[in-house]
């Protein structure tokens, strides 16, 4: 107790001792390769953690009794010509820059700014952050599972490159039911309903070469109390789709935060696995109504952002050493980026963007249907307009989010305005 108030004490002063000085100007990415030979392959790997680890989200202090579900990596890889491509879905609340560049390192022949690994979000996993271990003075975090996610991420990865062939693309789009599956805890009706899928089918024969599914919610059909291990719907969906014969499935999550989440019961592995279901017939949906995409070249751009560290909580994780995370002159370093595949745009956000955020950053860039890769090479926390950061309704979000702007601040990362 004694050296938790010392911490809070210091925490109002500072973020910590160990910082280093933020560079002079943002580091910038941009790349655009031509797509006339595209190939495409997809795999997946485990990564479930061994029973008894600390599990992240919900509450401090949670450990795993049994596995539910296994949790895994799975990388769709695009390649053209010299230039390769990769979306990495990872059953995982959330993992920070530094470890998301570290697992990035180990994927020999790819540039970091061309990978996006994109966490689930789970509640039912370890904890990848640091901060739902025994209070403040004992971490959740293992070094050694991240380095497992690693090697997973790496063997996907070249299993997919070996899986890969020419293909094309099928772009189809679905809605999610106005009510009765997913809810804004906060404010009733304020969701994203769209249900994306984006299709890799092989040139010589139609076959199945990888897919991405996009849809906005927190994988917590688990409840609280919960202490299985789980990938949640997650896992579900994309077993799933490869079992109703549609090849391998990565999934990218959208703007969940503040407070989209299941409106579904039973809160148990039998409702994960109807939720799977249900959600699998919305992509299923979109992919019978989905149309050719040509795409003759992709486009990433890249741009970092500070965010002041200026939440309590994080402070005083941090001076702890229980929030392994790099601070420069006070702020976290994190990142927005961009992908353009023909008419398929995406922006990836660093945490958890909340929907109306999400809505007005499409519209001050006019592209009304642009996706929104959620959790995507960062975990911040949340991410608000600056209205609803000081209103009283998102106290909790608030507080587990660097500081008040930084949804702010990602937004005009990502518009330049």
């Amino acid at each position: 107790m004694p050296l938790l108030m010392l911490a809070a004490m210091l925490s109002t002063g500072c973020t910590g001792i160990f910082q280093r000085f933020a560079p002079s100007s943002v580091m910038n990415y941009e790349v655009t390769a031509t797509a006339s030979v595209m190939r495409v392959g997809s795999a997946e790997r485990e990564i479930t953690p061994k029973v008894g680890d600390y599990m992240g989200g919900f509450s401090i202090a949670r450990t795993s009794s049994a596995i539910g579900s296994p949790l895994k990596v799975r990388a769709l890889v695009i390649e053209t010509g010299a230039r390769r491509f990769a979306i990495l879905g990872i059953d995982s609340l959330g993992l920070m820059r530094e470890d998301v560049d570290y697992i990035k390192s180990g994927l020999g022949g790819f540039a970091n700014g061309d990978v996006f690994v994109c966490s689930s979000h789970t509640h039912a996993g370890p904890d990848p952050i640091g901060i739902w271990g025994y209070y403040f003075l004992t971490s959740g975090r293992s070094g050694a599972y991240i380095g497992r996610i690693r090697a997973a991420a790496r063997e996907a990865v070249l299993e997919a490159r070996r899986n890969a062939d020419d293909a094309e693309w099928q772009y189809g789009k679905a809605m999610l039911p106005a009510e009765g599956l997913v809810k804004n805890a906060n404010r009733p009706g304020v969701i994203d309903r769209r249900v994306r899928v984006l299709h890799a089918k092989a040139v010589d024969d139609g076959r199945a070469l990888g897919t991405l599914l996009h849809f906005a919610c927190h994988p917590e059909v688990l409840p609280r109390r919960n202490t299985l291990v789980s990938a949640d719907f997650v896992g579900s969906l994309c077993d799933e789709w490869k079992r109703r014969g549609h090849g391998q499935a990565v999934f990218a999550n959208g703007a969940l935060g503040a407070m989209i989440s299941p409106d579904f019961k039973p809160r148990d592995m039998n409702g994960v696995a109807e939720f799977g279901r249900i959600t699998c017939d919305l992509c299923e949906e979109a992919l019978r109504t989905s149309k050719p995409l040509p795409v003759d070249e992709i486009e990433v751009r890249r741009s970092d952002v500070y965010l002041p560290m200026k939440s309590a909580a994080f402070r005083i994780g941090r001076i702890t050493t229980v929030l392994q995370r790099e601070v420069f002159s006070g702020a976290a370093r994190s990142v927005v980026g961009y992908l353009r595949m023909g008419a398929f745009e995406a922006v990836s956000i660093p945490g958890e963007m909340e929907p109306a955020l999400a809505e007005q950053m499409r519209g001050q860039l006019g592209k009304p249907d642009l996706v929104v890769f959620g959790l995507c090479d960062d975990e911040v926390g949340y991410l608000m307009r600056e209205q609803d950061a000081i209103d009283p309704l998102f106290a909790y979000e608030r507080s587990m989010s660097p500081c008040r702007t930084a949804g702010e601040r990602v937004r005009r990362a990502v518009t330049g305005r």
